[in-house]
């Protein structure tokens, strides 16, 4: 029986700041992360204003919600990073999130990683359905698994990654795939903004909302609870 899998995001690694280094210029925040930190330096570097002169701007966060969210000055977010690891999505998602070319993708490859025992990552509408409904999705996707076990054994003549490059391409849609995907938070916060609209695919949608809940830590400012908006 094929497994079931639904999506999981985690952050593995961000922006972290040489405070030394930062301090030598400008007071650092105690209520900033790190990644708000070095956007904050960045930005008050165009304007030589380290020295904090207007009181409405002096928190960083302030600042910030200033910067980005009223003058859109959505530059100086690009010398900020994470790195998420998302598990338990489909290549249908694959494809979508890899429109957005200013992210940087490591994805588990179907031409080394043999695929008879792939998990199913139902599309959140069949999820949506009743068991009988689910199982028959279930069935036409193990088909597909059962027809590239047999391309397999047909082209056992042939070194595996030739067998796995040909018999992948029997494989649907709903297969799982894991990535480690790097970018910027200006790139992470465009993203969010668009794949969470109504019209946005589904899957899309909902781990778009798991991977800016793993971002909030990052920068509350950018990626702020139950909202993907600065405010």
């Amino acid at each position: 029986m094929t497994n079931i899998v639904t999506p999981e995001v985690r952050l593995l690694a961000y922006t972290t700041i040489d405070e030394k280094a930062i301090s030598e210029y400008m007071g650092i925040q105690d209520a900033s992360t790190d990644a708000e930190t070095l956007l904050t330096m960045a930005g008050r570097n165009c304007y030589r204003s380290f020295h904090r002169p207007n009181s409405k701007t002096y928190d960083d966060a302030d600042y910030l919600r200033r910067t980005l969210g009223e003058q859109g000055h959505w530059s100086i977010a690009e010398h900020a990073t994470a790195t998420l690891y998302f598990t338990g999505v489909s290549r249908a998602f694959l494809a979508e999130l890899t429109r957005h070319r200013h992210l940087s993708f490591s994805v588990e490859s179907q031409r080394f990683i043999n695929a008879n025992d792939a998990n199913i990552v139902l599309p959140p509408a069949v999820r949506d359905l009743d068991k009988e409904d689910q199982d028959w999705f279930l069935l036409l996707a193990e088909e597909s698994i059962e027809d590239y076990k047999a391309i397999q054994t047909d082209l056992n003549h042939l070194p595996k990654k030739q067998r796995n490059e040909a018999a992948r391409g029997l494989l649907p849609n709903c297969v799982e795939t894991r990535m480690v995907v790097s970018g910027n938070l200006r790139a992470w916060h465009e993203v969010i903004q668009r794949r969470t609209q109504p019209d946005a695919d589904a899957e899309m949608q909902e781990v778009m909302r798991l991977a800016a809940k793993q971002l909030h830590a990052v920068s509350p400012i950018i990626f702020p609870r139950r909202t993907t908006n600065p405010t």
